[in-house]
């Protein structure tokens, strides 16, 4: 028998590709050191844990609970809203989903019909392409450039617009590049969004995440009734949560409508001791993420130093989230047997180095590679001294 044809359209996802073959050199007894994964390396905080053990001996969490999520982690995240991101929301606009990925999930499948387009500035996550296919709409990507910052322009939006434009995917800081627009920048973006009617998906994963300079201002701060506007967001990265699985989207009632309609059908609630440790996090304020903060800038300086002294890379130093993004492709033009491109040069750093980037192809950005600085301190030096060995007399 035959099987969808979404088999011919999707791939899987790169920085999960690479992350399973760090971890099988790994399991072979190899000294993998894996700068792949978008993952803190700090443990969720310990409140939390106490928080959920608690809960876990009450047996109203063992049961179904309301698709949309439970009333309190809501009202949590309606008040964490207003104080951190500057716009209020109703809690009954809110929908818990299973992590971020599936929020996005659900955010596609609700607005978009077959063969409607979302724009997409490339580089960007590997999930959103794929996720519009499944969702039966086209990913038209907007490739930006290494001189402006990878930031998309007005004018580069107006080339890619059409009648079947439906959306646009707004991330920042980004993943993979970390850049961080200016308020300026982002308003001139929102404008010709609302301007042309069409939805800006903003994810806000990564927002307690930024270095130095201006925070990019939600655009659901100026668009209040979420006419224009989704808001995706959750605790994995600026709690330390990613395993707890816990996101959201903040929409319209029609939005919110018919993505409570659809989750009720692929997940109903998500579950109730990871809704609660959600709920603990953001009760519990920024402390701990502010020490996460000063970890990872501290990183991040130490990083870019090291690739910015090799010769033949070039790198701009980013503002937020915890990657790097250096333009590797001196290296992709077989100066390596056999390394014709980022991919190759990223295969032949794990297998010859035991050093795991992910190539830039899965972002969109050929000759590029995402480099994680959310790992331990040790691990990041020892592993940056050996890519420097690695390329040193390439």
């Amino acid at each position: 028998m035959d099987i969808s044809k979404l088999n011919n359209i999707i791939t899987p996802s790169g920085t999960m590709a690479i992350s399973n073959k760090a971890k099988m050199l790994k399991k072979e007894g190899k000294p993998v050191i894996g700068f792949g994964a978008g993952e803190p390396d700090f443990p969720t905080p310990s409140y939390v844990i106490d928080d959920v053990k608690a809960a876990s001996d009450n047996p109203e969490n063992h049961k179904y609970t309301a698709v949309a999520g439970l009333e309190i982690l809501r009202n949590e995240i309606s008040r964490t809203t207003s104080l951190y991101s500057g716009f209020e929301s109703d809690p009954n606009n809110i929908v818990i989903s299973n992590g971020g990925k599936h929020a996005i999930f659900n955010t596609l499948i609700s607005i978009l019909d077959q063969n409607d387009e979302v724009l997409i500035p490339a580089p960007y996550w590997t999930t959103y392409p794929e996720a519009v296919k499944i969702a039966g709409g086209i990913p038209k990507i907007i490739t930006t450039n290494f001189g402006d910052n990878f930031k998309v322009t007005v004018e580069q939006l107006n080339d890619s617009l059409t009648e079947k434009t439906k959306a646009i995917v707004w991330v920042s800081p980004s993943n993979p590049t970390g850049v961080v627009y200016t308020k300026k920048e982002a308003e001139l973006i929102y404008e010709w969004a609302f301007k042309n009617n069409i939805w800006i998906i903003s994810d806000e994963l990564y927002e307690h995440l930024i270095y130095e300079g201006e925070k990019t201002p939600s655009p659901a701060i100026y668009d209040s009734k979420f006419k224009n506007t989704i808001v995706i967001n959750g605790v994995a990265k600026a709690y330390s949560m990613t395993g707890w699985r816990v996101g959201w989207i903040i929409g319209n009632d029609e939005v919110i409508n018919i993505a409570k309609k659809i989750q009720s059908h692929a997940t109903s609630n998500v579950a109730n001791l990871s809704q609660i440790a959600a709920t603990s996090a953001l009760k519990n304020g920024l402390d701990e993420t502010n020490k996460m903060k000063e970890a990872f800038n501290k990183r991040r300086d130490y990083a870019f130093d090291v690739f910015n002294n090799i010769n033949n890379i070039k790198i701009n130093k980013p503002n937020g989230a915890f990657y790097l993004f250096p333009d590797i492709s001196y290296y992709c033009d077989n100066k390596i047997e056999k390394v014709s491109n980022s991919n190759d040069f990223c295969n032949w750093l794990l297998d010859e180095h035991y050093i795991a980037f992910v190539p830039g192809e899965v972002f969109g950005a050929e000759g590029y590679m995402r480099c994680s600085y959310a790992l331990g301190e040790k691990d990041l030096k020892e592993g940056l001294t050996r890519f420097s060995e690695a390329v040193k007399d390439l």
